[in-house]
Formats: structure tokens, C-alpha cells, sequence
């Protein structure tokens, strides 16, 4: 994305961030390759127990994910 639109992709907001990830992992890919991709995203765990289990809202998971982001943007540095 650098390359092409000369914005670093680590300062997209994360909506937009994941939709890049996603068009590029299917770049190029048949449909069938895309629909398998798809379900892969979509099927949870195998064992994984979601009975019960709270949602995330959209802000919990953007300040989980900058936590996670600022960790690793140190981690390089460092």
C-alpha cells in the first residue's frame, strides 16, 4: 500500500486497515480461492466455547489492537 498510495498502512484507522489486509490477501485469487479464505475468517476454533461470551464493541477492539500495535512499533525499535 506504501508503494502504490504512499500511506503507511499501520496509519489507517483499523476498519480500513483490515480491508486492505483482506484485499491483498485475495489479490488475485479464484472465487473458489476467496470463498474458502472467507470461511476460513468466519469458522471459529475448532473447540472454542462462544456460549456466553460478550461481544466486543468497535471501541474495545480499536484500543486493543493500538495497544498491541504500540507494542510491537516498540519492539522493532527497541
Amino acid at each position: 500500500m506504501l508503494l502504490r498510495t504512499g500511506r503507511e498502512p499501520l496509519d489507517l484507522p483499523l476498519p480500513s486497515l483490515l480491508d486492505v489486509i483482506y484485499a491483498w490477501w485475495v489479490e488475485g485469487g479464484t472465487e473458489k480461492d476467496v470463498a474458502k479464505f472467507r470461511q476460513a475468517l468466519e469458522t471459529p476454533p475448532t473447540g472454542a466455547d462462544l456460549d456466553g461470551r460478550d461481544e466486543w464493541s468497535d471501541e474495545e477492539t480499536d484500543e486493543s489492537f493500538l495497544r498491541a500495535l504500540g507494542g510491537m512499533r516498540r519492539a522493532a525499535r527497541g
